[in-house]
């Protein structure tokens, strides 16, 4: 009965290390391994030199970690150096970001509140251009409908001026008739007939002016005078005409002379008037210039600004992008890292594996091989 239980138990033991011999065989390395342990086995080489190569493979394994956890670290740590000089470079141009837009959001207002003022301020200034051009316009109306009179009343004039002439060119007497002076007058009833048809001529032109209209009717009258004067011959009726020549030579003066001080009063007041707007329009004029200036200078500063922001999100987006890139880097060369160590682990556990069956399952393990062999295997003992 112990007999069995010893041999349940040995069957036992190698089927588990068989197990173990059949894990390791999975590997390239144990694969690699277990071929030279056969080829010893079968040229009757020592194992020592096996071992030997096992125990300085994992050595050699143990370096080359400790190697490429230094390198590891020191790379990690150069990249987690540059990961903060470029998260403190982002921090401050997103600050500098913010202090732009701040400055542009602080800009804007005063640059719209400038344009809005410079608009009213050409509404003001057309106005008052509109209001300056209109009296101008005025001025120049009263002036030429002055200047109309004017010529109205020197032809009146110069017809009741011509018909003295007339009396006082042909008179018989030898005195000369003075104005305002009736006395002495002569005349021959060709005169009286050369007046009437001067006057008459004058009396409807007259009757066609704008101004003279009445003096029209007046002139006629003197007409129809002369014409009876020539009739009866009298000296009275003569002196009287002559008179009324004068009396309207005064009276059109006066008209005239009242005309002209309009005139004068109406000059004067628009020169006043429009000296005001005149110096309106220049007010508005220098305040329009002065606004100009402040809208250029708020233009340039806010297209500047806008330059500063555009440059200063451009470079963001690279360092941010500079910053993922080196992150990436660091996560690539991490997993790279824990890749190598997984795969280096794996080779020294199958070596320290080796090493520990033929330390302690050596006859384990030789059977296993050539168990392996018998049965065709091509790769063992090649």
């Amino acid at each position: 009965m112990k007999n069995i239980i010893i041999l349940v138990l040995v069957a036992t033991a190698f089927a588990t290390n068989l197990s173990a011999f059949e894990k390791i065989e999975k590997s390239r390395l144990g694969k690699t391994l277990l071929n030279t342990i056969a080829l010893h086995m079968q040229t009757g080489e020592p194992l020592e030199r096996v071992f030997q190569t096992l125990y300085d493979l994992e050595e050699r394994y143990q370096n080359d970690q400790r190697e490429d956890d230094a390198e590891n670290k020191v790379f990690q740590q150069e990249v987690d150096g540059d990961l903060a000089v470029l998260n403190q470079e982002l921090a401050n141009l997103e600050q500098k970001g913010t202090e732009l837009q701040a400055r542009i959001d602080e800009l804007q207002p005063q640059y719209d509140q400038k344009v809005g003022q410079r608009v009213a301020k050409l509404a003001e200034l057309a106005l008052v251009q509109k209001t300056l051009n209109e009296a101008t316009e005025k001025r120049e109306s009263e002036n030429n409908d002055f200047e109309a009179q004017r010529e109205e009343f020197t032809f009146v004039s110069g017809v009741l001026a011509e018909a003295r002439r007339l009396f006082t060119d042909n008179l018989q007497a030898p005195a000369f008739l003075q104005k305002g002076q009736s006395e002495g007058v002569h005349a021959t009833p060709a005169i009286f007939a050369q007046v009437a048809s001067h006057l008459n001529s004058a009396a409807h032109k007259a009757a066609q002016m704008k101004h003279i209209k009445t003096y029209g009717k007046a002139i006629k009258l003197l007409a129809q005078l002369s014409v009876k004067a020539q009739q009866f011959a009298n000296q009275e009726l003569t002196s009287r005409i002559v008179q009324l020549i004068d009396d309207l030579q005064n009276q059109l003066q006066q008209a005239f002379d009242l005309a002209r001080k309009q005139e004068d009063a109406k000059r004067q007041q628009f020169q006043a008037y429009s000296t005001l707007l005149q110096r309106d329009i220049n007010k508005l004029n220098s305040a329009i210039a002065n606004l100009d200036a402040e809208i250029q200078s708020l233009a340039d500063q806010l297209a500047a600004t806008h330059s500063s922001l555009n440059d200063n999100n451009d470079r963001y987006a690279a360092k941010l992008q500079q910053r993922d890139d080196r992150r990436a880097e660091g996560q690539q060369a991490a997993q790279e890292y824990q890749q190598r160590r997984s795969a280096r682990d794996a080779d020294r556990q199958t070596v320290s594996d080796l090493i520990g069956h033929l330390n302690t399952n050596l006859r384990d393990l030789k059977e296993y091989i050539a168990q392996r062999v018998a049965a065709g295997d091509t790769d063992l003992g090649q």
